[in-house]
């Protein structure tokens, strides 16, 4: 009890001071920046016309990486210069007929950065999680490209030569936001890692740091195979040794070595080799957390990823130590006495998340509930809180957040959206409240109804995951007829 007491003080502390905060939070539209006013159309008209190319930025207000963007990108000055080069378009998911031209463009997760040609051809896709000088590197290839990255894909598959610029904006293409426009929607696991094995073994030995991203990418998708290949498991540990020991590689690829790290290192070595391994990415982490070099959101996520990987070394039914549980306390602490108004949203985020999973749960509900009054979101943040409360089992609390979360919901998709979470979960851990599924489904259907090409991308998905949820759901009679009555409605609109 004395350990508990004696954690808990500094994140009271942090929190009563936050909560006494004034300090305006959560900038929805990213400033500075001359942002396209019009639609989505005249945008690549004027693009054409003008010769420039679109930047074209999908994202939506509540999102904590795209909060995490704007906080770390979009505010500096240099890419406020820089975007004098392009048409800058923020197609937000909760503006009118968002979610069809995200259907359009084959966007779905927020943010998704698209650069198209000035004939409107799309040339690549950006990832998040970049320090600003490679961003604005990265840009700067993206901008001045002349082939496709689908095209630049299928040259190196026939086996043709392209340029290291060309090589530089394969090794910084946003894969997982790929939606099927270079990796055919269709392809598996098998298919993904062959191309990416081969990406990175052609690319030229001295173009090290791109080389050293698509090998991650060979890595990672090796990683979840069902094989036992000892070549390429040899060939890839070392590899990822030696990016991790370097310092510019292991910047170029922390995101892929933070997330991954449990995941990687159980795939590359086991025994001591593996505990070995975990050691090092522990240390490597660590440093990452607490150097100001980094920006905070990645210095946040290392420090998550740095629970996760103590996690991943526990024996069952042990617990991480007091040493360790008081260090992530601070680091917590600090990171988010740090956080500015574009970082905070995202910084609660990550350090709640981070908390519940070191066993902290009293401290991570008393850190959501206590940003409440300070994010202009605050129902992302509620359906943390129904989130771990379902974890922990307690079903009631949990609704009750995941209602609020929904009734305090704006706009369009993201109503429908928090609807459906509600809804999915009054299944869940409801499934006998027939009357309250049944209302509940019904008002979002009632909304879904006034909205102009509503039932597009993300919605269309999330009505498909309500669908799925109460056909097997639908065990009698009584419930049969709801989902029924829920089909007819939703072939109506």
């Amino acid at each position: 009890m004395g350990f508990v007491l004696r954690l808990m003080v500094p994140l009271v502390m942090v929190f009563l001071v936050v909560g006494c905060d004034s300090r305006q939070v959560d900038g929805d539209r990213p400033g500075g920046i001359d942002w396209f006013e019009g639609e989505v159309d005249e945008a690549f008209a004027l693009a054409e016309q003008q010769d420039k190319p679109i930047f074209l930025y999908w994202g939506a207000a509540w999102c904590p990486p795209c909060q995490e963007l704007k906080g770390t990108i979009f505010k500096q000055q240099a890419f406020i210069d820089q975007s004098r080069l392009f048409i800058p378009v923020y197609l937000d998911g909760d503006t009118e007929q968002a979610q069809l031209y995200g259907e359009k463009f084959s966007v779905y997760g927020y943010p998704t950065v698209i650069v198209f040609s000035p004939q409107g051809a799309e040339i690549t896709r950006i990832p998040g999680g970049m320090d600003i000088q490679r961003y604005l590197s990265v840009l700067e290839l993206a901008i001045n490209a002349i082939t496709p990255v689908k095209e630049l894909v299928a040259a190196v598959k026939q086996g043709d030569n392209i340029s290291p610029a060309d090589w530089k904006l394969l090794a910084f293409y946003a894969w997982s936001q790929d939606r099927g426009k270079v990796l055919a929607a269709d392809d598996d696991d098998q298919s993904r890692f062959g191309l990416f094995k081969l990406l990175a073994e052609t690319c030229p030995a001295d173009l090290v740091l791109a080389k050293s991203r698509l090998q991650m990418l060979a890595i990672e998708h090796w990683s979840v195979l069902d094989t036992e290949d000892k070549t390429n498991k040899a060939l890839y540990l070392n590899q990822f040794t030696s990016i991790l020991s370097d310092p510019a590689l292991s910047n170029a690829n922390s995101s892929s070595i933070i997330y991954g790290a449990a995941d990687l290192s159980a795939a590359l070595t086991e025994g001591a080799q593996l505990i070995e391994l975990r050691v090092q990415l522990s240390e490597h982490m660590a440093s990452i957390s607490t150097d100001s070099e980094f920006n905070l959101p990645l210095r946040l996520s290392a420090l998550s990823g740095w629970v996760a990987l103590q996690n991943a070394s526990l024996a069952e039914d042990e617990t991480l130590a007091d040493d360790k549980l008081a260090w992530i306390s601070q680091r917590v602490s600090k990171g988010l006495g740090e956080a500015d108004s574009y970082e905070y949203h995202s910084a609660v985020n990550t350090l709640s998340q981070t908390l519940y999973d070191a066993g902290l749960v009293e401290d991570a509900k008393l850190m959501l509930v206590n940003s409440l009054t300070i994010t202009k979101h605050p129902y992302y943040l509620m359906s943390d809180l129904g989130l771990m409360e379902a974890q922990l089992g307690n079903n009631q609390q949990s609704l009750d957040w995941y209602k609020k979360a929904w009734d305090s919901s704006k706009g369009p998709a993201t109503r429908i959206q928090w609807g459906v979470n509600y809804v999915v979960n009054l299944v869940e851990l409801a499934p006998e409240d027939i009357a309250g599924i049944s209302l509940s489904y019904k008002a979002i259907i009632a909304e879904l109804a006034e909205q102009n090409n509503g039932l597009h991308q993300r919605t269309a998905v999330r009505m498909g995951n309500l669908s799925d949820a109460l056909e097997s759901w639908a065990d009698s009679p009584a419930k049969a007829q709801i989902f029924a009555e829920f089909k007819e409605a939703i072939s109506a609109l």
